[in-house]
């Protein structure tokens, strides 16, 4: 094994040729123009045989939003390996130095869609996003009856880019976890060669408010992504969508799941709906996280306990965060504590202070530990909302 290298532009034909292996992409120059076009947006890491590329890491980097805040984010994709060098150890190498790089550059999170949850747990990631999809027959698509103003008009991506930004960066506002997208980014995930349709509502006052990104193929349309700043832009885009019934079978439509769907209020709920995990996350760097999290309102100090992160060794060890009568919070890493402690992995940790899963629940997983005069202190500075994330890597 030769170690791990970061590769550049002369390696994006092994890049590829190995992809297109792993995932089966076509082998067409669409999809060779998306690879390259996201390998030039990324840190690509290959673990190579002599001149044979053997094992192969994509990190993009990103940016999202937690508390409020804008963090740097490594984007983890495309992990694959030659199964004529398996078994060697090459992707635990890569995320070992991917990790490690993420550290000294300051990257707080680390976001990837796992092939395997076990596997990708071993780094220390842990299902944090889920997703809810829709299939549903024609006749059955909820219809709007609700008057509405404005108008929908369906429009080119040109005429479209600008509305998409804006209104996904004003329906995220009030979210947590989400990415906070790049035009690059847009412009790969929405258009570069996919066959999309762009629909975009307009107020009484011709203010893009909503838009609607979908395909239809073979007799199914498909939303993409459907976001809306009110009631009105909602309902007009449902009515346009609803515009279709004649002409196709079925709709499909997914999104981030937000613990409710978007039609609780109809007459007749849907039925066929299911719920699947996907996105994992691993925070990078414990330390640097509890210095950035809200811990306004703390009235009492306590200690956290990261038991092992063997591709993150830094994170483990005991935090005291301590609590000042003047308000101020500060964080110290120590070899022992005497304040009333929670003790967990790092996993565990960041479902909880990411606001996935509560003490309540882990507690009766038996995924944590917590003296029992830390557990409402703990739980009232804890997220009250899930994070959503909309996007795919």
């Amino acid at each position: 094994m030769s170690g791990v290298k970061k590769m550049q532009q002369d390696d994006y034909q092994q890049m590829f040729d190995l992809a297109q292996y792993a995932f089966q992409v076509p082998a067409n120059t669409a999809s060779r123009e998306r690879i390259e076009y996201l390998a030039d947006h990324s840190v690509n890491y290959g673990s190579f045989e002599g001149d044979n590329l053997a094992s192969q890491v994509m990190m993009t980097p990103f940016h999202v939003n937690f508390f409020g805040q804008k963090h740097r984010m490594a984007g983890v994709g495309f992990v694959s390996s030659d199964p004529s060098f398996r078994g060697g150890g090459r992707i635990d190498e890569i995320m070992k130095q991917l990790l490690n790089d993420c550290r000294e550059n300051g990257v707080l999170f680390s976001y990837l869609a796992p092939f395997s949850y076990p596997f990708y747990r071993r780094y220390g990631y842990e299902l944090i996003f889920e997703r809810v999809s829709y299939q549903i027959p024609s006749h059955a698509w909820p219809k709007s009856t609700i008057k509405t103003t404005g108008s929908v008009r369906r429009v080119n991506w040109e005429q479209a880019k600008e509305a998409l930004q804006s209104i996904y960066a004003k329906a995220m506002e009030k979210e947590e976890g989400y990415l906070i997208r790049e035009d690059w980014w847009t412009y790969y995930r929405l258009e570069l060669n996919r066959s999309n349709y762009f629909a975009i509502y307009y107020d009484e006052n011709n203010e893009a408010k909503g838009y609607l990104v979908y395909q239809i193929n073979q007799g199914v349309f498909t939303c993409i992504e459907w976001q809306y700043l009110t009631k009105g832009a909602k309902e007009s885009l449902n009515r346009y969508i609803s515009s279709h019934i004649d002409s196709v079978k079925e709709f499909k439509y997914e999104q981030a799941f937000k613990q409710s769907t978007p039609f609780f209020e109809t007459a007749t709920p849907l039925s066929n709906v299911s719920i699947r995990p996907e996105m994992m996350v691993k925070i990078v760097d414990v330390e640097a996280f509890l210095k950035i999290y809200p811990f306004e309102g703390l009235q009492q100090s306590f200690a956290i306990e990261i038991e092992s992160d063997v591709y993150g060794p830094w994170n483990q060890g005991i935090y005291e965060i301590q609590a000042s009568n003047e308000g101020t919070i500060t964080i110290n890493k120590v070899e022992q504590t005497t304040l009333p402690k929670l003790t967990t992995s790092i996993q565990r940790f960041t479902q909880l202070f990411l606001g996935y899963k509560t003490v309540e629940e882990l507690l009766f997983h038996e995924f944590l530990e917590v003296d029992t005069e830390a557990i409402e202190l703990i739980e009232s500075i804890l997220p009250k909302k899930s994070p959503i994330l909309e996007d795919y890597f």
